[in-house]
């Protein structure tokens, strides 16, 4: 679509990455904006912010050799070929780490991070249209687009943008507003976002035509990921919703 946004001689700036940096520093400003009611000082915030973000970038690196069944996609270019559930796992695990070493509670700032990754993932889906990258199936709809040789195709990139930015708004709306006053427990928030994620992640799958590796049954491996995680988060939230 519009892979390169900037080329001065043997320099490129790719659309992707500059998506993908705007994601994430829209998903900053947002949880900087909230520093106070979160309870972090600015530099245990910025501290946070550093581990969720390696653990984001590992944990996306080792989920695509781990799709991919190649280790070297890992050093081949360090730019591309990232797997969002592997992402989240990595930066869940950074952020609990993290969190122990401050002694943060997790579960309270969970509940804002439930709001910020999808802001961040919406606009970092727009540079995976500019790549060209998980696009859709063939679709004789109106607003098909043309990608990887046809004419019109599923434009899943906008589809799982629209849904994310939709989330965030739902889980700030209801699910964070209901923790806020004692509604809802601390973290509930969080699994209503996974909820909902891995509710349209599964759907959006059934039309991507993309390789997204290897899977089982007909499904994909995100679409595996995707019901596990609705099944434990739903239990979960269902089990912690209500104050105790």
């Amino acid at each position: 679509m519009f892979p390169t946004l900037l080329r001065i001689g043997s320099f490129t700036l790719s659309t992707y990455g500059v998506l993908v940096a705007g994601g994430y520093a829209t998903a900053i400003w947002w949880l900087e904006k909230r520093r106070g009611e979160m309870g972090l000082s600015e530099d245990a915030f910025w501290d946070l912010v550093y581990w969720l973000f390696g653990g984001a970038l590992i944990g996306g690196k080792l989920g695509y050799a781990l799709v991919e069944r190649d280790v070297t996609v890992l050093w081949h270019d360090v730019r591309y070929g990232f797997v969002f559930y592997g992402g989240f796992v990595g930066a869940a695990l950074a952020g609990w780490v993290a969190s122990r070493r401050h002694k943060f509670d997790f579960a309270k700032l969970s509940d804002y991070f439930g709001v910020a990754l999808p802001i961040g993932h919406a606009i970092g889906r727009l540079g995976c249209l500019a790549a060209g990258c998980c696009y859709g199936r063939h679709t004789d709809l109106p607003w098909g687009i043309p990608l990887a040789g046809d004419p019109s195709r599923h434009p899943t990139q906008i589809y799982e943008a629209l849904a994310n930015a939709g989330i965030a708004w739902f889980v700030a709306r209801v699910g964070l507003s209901r923790v806020r006053d004692g509604r809802w427990r601390a973290g509930s928030a969080f699994l209503l976002y996974v909820v909902l994620y891995a509710t349209a992640r599964f759907l959006i799958e059934i039309l991507r035509d993309d390789d997204r590796g290897a899977g089982v049954l007909g499904l994909s491996p995100s679409q595996f990921v995707a019901l596990a995680a609705l099944v434990a988060a739903g239990t979960a939230l269902t089990l912690r919703r209500k104050p105790a």
